[in-house]
């Protein structure tokens, strides 16, 4: 999936507002300083004549003023986040591929005739991989995998989320 299709779970969940996302990920490729204004309190990047964050809602003034840089502790929290993603995901593809081997195999093998000749079974094994390879490693990882690792990552953020907000 694209960045603009990535799976996003309808559970309100107001850990990182994707301005806070874009800012640590070009933070972390070196394409912007680690430095500016942000909310106090969810750390959204803010302008600097916004009086109320538009992601939170918490006031300028209020008892959590802005800040200007990103705690490297969040910055851990969504390498940790996108890594357990990308982890699960890559498993799922792969998974999807060796689907297919074991699958091309078992029609190639299941077939009298291929297991007789080797050059229709070589061609109808590859085209069998090419296909089913991309189709089975496109659904588990593209689909399942992406939904999975999204909601298993997303949990984990949200329980460090949470001692990071009780220890500031």
């Amino acid at each position: 999936m694209s960045e603009e299709q990535r799976y996003r779970p309808d559970d309100d969940c107001p850990l990182f507002s994707e301005r806070l996302e874009e800012h640590i990920v070009a933070l972390t490729r070196g394409d912007l300083p680690n430095h500016g204004r942000f909310c106090g309190n969810c750390y959204t990047p803010l302008s600097h004549d916004s009086a109320r964050c538009p992601h939170c809602g918490a006031l300028t003034d209020g008892p959590l003023a802005p800040v200007d840089a990103i705690p490297d502790e969040l910055i851990d929290m969504l390498r940790e986040q996108r890594k357990t993603e990308s982890r699960i995901v890559t498993t799922f593809a792969y998974s999807g591929f060796v689907l297919a081997i074991v699958t091309g195999l078992a029609i190639v093998l299941g077939i009298p005739y291929l297991r007789a000749h080797l050059l229709p079974a070589t061609i109808v094994y590859g085209l069998y991989l090419l296909i089913a390879g991309r189709t089975f490693a496109g659904v588990l990882g593209g689909y399942y995998g992406d939904h999975i690792a999204y909601d298993r990552a997303r949990t984990r953020m949200r329980m460090r989320w949470a001692a990071w907000v009780s220890a500031r």
